[in-house]
């Protein structure tokens, strides 16, 4: 039972917390502990106050509670993002360095400078470990390159041990590179404009306009319900057919958001957790607001 039980304290809490310090964000695991527990009472309030069946309350704690679990590790994707993207940039004041006759640290100490987002922190921990920890250009980088997990930055770094190791022209490699890096942003972003355009209408439609229509629907029927209530054989609308209402929407919304994640960010459950989080809360305010709002109008 041990076991499992430091499985999951490792998986859920300490690489989070680990995650979150490498964001630079002074967070123990008490304190992430207790921020998943705020998350958890703040779904439980928000079913209550819905009136949620046991069912949806499940559903809208494990959703939010897995949504908070992702974060970190989105946020850190995010960065590396952000460092990836920024590499070609570096690596051109790099080669303007290399050309000019300047040595590959010298190289690395202008894009420093230069205060490129995420690239010029790198370097400068690099050169760090180079000056203060004595250790060869070699190891800096590659124990950077291992620290932040990028691959990107792994090859980088291969290309100038490489180059230090056999010799040869570092600023033509370089160069090589930053154009290669340039191309995939460049077919990464085209891909996801055409993806997001098209998936843009049918997440309107499927987690607002349906969910809104729903809602509507049910304001409708509780009014006549209410209306005719005694005066024809037709069973009134009772709360429980409302609340399936709100179930459906809630479940139907949900899987959507899964669906519409793959598409833009592949098969990643952490991303998925949260695309659904989203699209359910849309789905369920959008049920929700219109179902206490429309009653006005058909009275």
């Amino acid at each position: 039972m041990n076991k499992y039980i430091n499985f999951f304290y490792y998986q859920f809490i300490k690489k989070n917390v680990l995650m979150l310090k490498k964001l630079g964000k002074n967070v123990d695991d008490r304190k992430f502990i207790f921020f998943i527990l705020v998350v958890t009472v703040l779904s439980i309030i928000v079913s209550l106050y819905l009136n949620m069946t046991l069912k949806s309350t499940v559903i809208l704690v494990a959703l939010y509670v897995g949504a908070a679990l992702s974060l970190p590790s989105m946020m850190y994707e995010q960065k590396i993002e952000t460092l990836e993207n920024n590499i070609p940039q570096a690596l051109y004041i790099m080669i303007l360095s290399l050309e000019s006759g300047r040595s590959l640290n010298e190289a690395l100490e202008e894009v420093v400078k230069s205060n490129i987002k995420e690239v010029s922190d790198i370097f400068r921990k690099v050169i760090y470990l180079i000056e203060h920890q004595k250790i060869s250009f070699e190891e800096a980088i590659t124990v950077v390159s291992t620290l932040y997990g990028s691959r990107v930055l792994m090859m980088l770094a291969r290309i100038m041990i490489e180059n230090r190791k056999y010799g040869g022209d570092l600023s033509d490699s370089l160069r090589i590179l930053a154009k290669t890096l340039e191309d995939f942003k460049s077919y990464k972003r085209q891909l996801l404009s055409v993806t997001a355009s098209g998936l843009a209408v049918g997440f309107i439609i499927l987690c607002g306009v349906i969910p809104a229509v729903a809602g509507l629907l049910g304001a409708y029927l509780l009014t006549i319900s209410n209306m005719l209530d005694g005066i024809t054989p037709i069973p009134p609308v009772k709360p429980e057919d409302i609340l399936q209402g709100l179930e459906t929407v809630q479940m139907g919304t949900a899987i959507i958001g899964a669906l519409f994640s793959i598409p833009i960010f592949g098969l990643k459950v952490k991303r998925m957790f949260l695309t659904s989080a989203i699209t359910m809360t849309i789905g369920i305010l959008a049920y929700y607001t219109i179902l206490k709002i429309a009653p006005g109008f058909f009275t």
